[in-house]
């Protein structure tokens, strides 16, 4: 898989974001619409947390009284009922972003509306939130060992230094290796995310199958991927910039550039898979990255 040069992903790029300029308030809508839900539970968890403080307060209460700190302790509560909403509909709003730009990369007539698309069936809805589990549980496996050994290191280092200029030299120098040791790993789990695509071709297939297959596109391209993703850099700081309203063009320009990196790669995959079969040649790896543990194909 070497088709993909520097040349092919300025071509990719400068396709996708035409594709972008062309469909820009619909990219834009999207962006909002998704945000909308998470902004109306943060003003629910707020008003929920500090609400009666407030009005208690406004009413003349002592900020020491029991009565407020009873009220504080009600509106806590409501913290568990919005981190459950919020686990709930990350699920489907990201897939039924997945469907949007899907869509719109095929060129298909795809509205604002698509992201509630997961939301008009159940198994929709399962599906988005088996993928997001699922991408945060490879997120813990591939994080938990690196970030255990950086702990223990720093917990040691802090015991046996005395020193507190030397003891933030080191812990300084540590949390560089440390984020150093976390670049390809988290390139690694990008690689997972292509997932939200095979999932949205076949909602029935295993979550962890479809990140599985989605990564094994990947290999032997991390550091084109790591490029790929770095070379947008620059239009992050530029969104920012703008007083963080440019990132509303930014993050879909990326999004559907790395949904066609992944197709790019498919298809390439795709066509490598043909050609061993034609010559008579079947790599069990490939056999493996197809199927399932009771060999049914998952493609």
């Amino acid at each position: 898989m070497n088709s993909f040069t520097a040349e092919t992903r300025r071509q990719l790029k400068r396709e996708q974001k035409a594709r972008v300029m062309e469909n820009l308030g619909r990219c834009i809508g999207i962006q909002l619409m998704y945000l909308v839900p998470y902004v109306l539970l943060m003003v629910i968890l707020y008003v929920s947390v500090f609400g009666r403080a407030f009005a208690l307060i406004a009413g003349g209460v002592s900020a020491n009284d029991y009565q407020l700190m009873a009220a504080l302790s009600r509106g806590l509560n409501t913290i568990w009922l919005c981190i459950a909403l919020m686990l709930a509909i990350t699920g489907p709003l990201q897939f039924g972003l997945m469907h949007f730009y899907i869509g719109l990369a095929h060129g298909e007539d795809v509205t604002v509306g698509t992201l509630m698309y997961p939301f008009t069936s159940l198994k929709s809805v399962w599906a988005g939130i088996r993928m997001v589990f699922t991408l945060w549980l490879r997120g813990i496996i591939w994080s938990i060992v690196p970030t255990v050994i950086y702990s223990a290191i720093v917990f040691s280092v802090a015991v046996a230094v005395s020193d507190t200029a030397q003891y933030q030299v080191i812990a300084g120098v540590l949390q560089v290796v440390y984020l150093l040791v976390m670049i390809p790993i988290r390139v690694k789990l990008q690689t997972y995310n292509a997932g939200w695509f095979l999932l949205a071709q076949d909602e029935n297939r295993s979550a962890w199958a479809a990140t599985r297959e989605a990564s094994w596109a990947f290999r032997g391209n991390l550091m084109k991927l790591f490029v790929f993703d770095l070379s947008f850099i620059g239009w992050y700081i530029v969104g920012l910039l703008c007083l963080g309203v440019g990132t509303l063009f930014v993050v879909p320009y990326h999004d559907m550039a790395r949904t066609n990196f992944f197709m790019a790669l498919q298809a390439e995959q795709d066509d490598e898979i043909e050609a061993l079969r034609d010559g008579g040649e079947y790599p069990e790896e490939t056999k493996n990255a197809e199927s399932g543990e009771n060999g049914e194909v998952l493609r």
